[in-house]
């Protein structure tokens, strides 16, 4: 028999656990309803899309839909990028925070925002990993945004309006990337 503190405890422990993955599920339904699932880049390829695109150090950085944070962390540790990842889970955008306050990076901030109320104009590289329904809602802003000189790279689709600017696109047996460069 177990003492009562102990299995009061247990209890709590476990509507704990269950509440907390409820939570997260729900966070994860509600991304796919707004236009992307959730769904992480493997680090290594991460790392090789980014060579690929040129990053280079100091470069202002976004990943607008930046999930869990890992092409934020992998732009400002291996490239020396100044990161800004956008997402509107707050429960995945937790996951990202504490991710990097626990490696101790200090060049990124993550926002918690639509992707249609961010300033996209400051930065010289964005990153995006949308569905493509997505991508053309999201056309029209990302037009009036870039500027000479600033990179977009679209893991997974291509953004078509900005097929005159494809500069190369790096092959991946899930899914490419495409590379603009205006």
């Amino acid at each position: 028999m177990l003492h009562p503190i102990l299995y009061w405890f247990l209890i709590t422990l476990e509507v704990f656990f269950v509440f907390t993955f409820a939570c997260y599920m729900i966070s994860l339904i509600h991304s796919t309803f707004m236009g992307s699932p959730y769904v992480p880049i493997k680090r290594r390829k991460i790392k090789e899309i980014l060579k690929q695109s040129g990053l280079k150090k100091n470069q202002k950085f976004i990943d607008i839909g930046c999930g869990d944070g890992r092409v934020v962390e992998e732009a400002v540790l291996s490239f020396g990028a100044i990161g800004y990842g956008v997402d509107i889970n707050p429960i995945i955008l937790l996951k990202a925070k504490l991710n990097a306050k626990f490696k101790k990076i200090n060049n990124i901030k993550y926002i918690k925002q639509n992707i249609f109320d961010t300033d996209l104009t400051k930065y010289n590289m964005i990153f995006l990993f949308l569905m493509p329904d997505l991508i053309k809602k999201i056309s029209n802003k990302l037009e009036k945004s870039l500027k000479n000189g600033s990179t977009v790279v679209s893991h997974g689709f291509k953004i078509e309006y900005l097929t005159k600017y494809l500069q190369k696109k790096v092959y991946d047996v899930s899914f490419p990337s495409y590379i603009y460069k205006l």
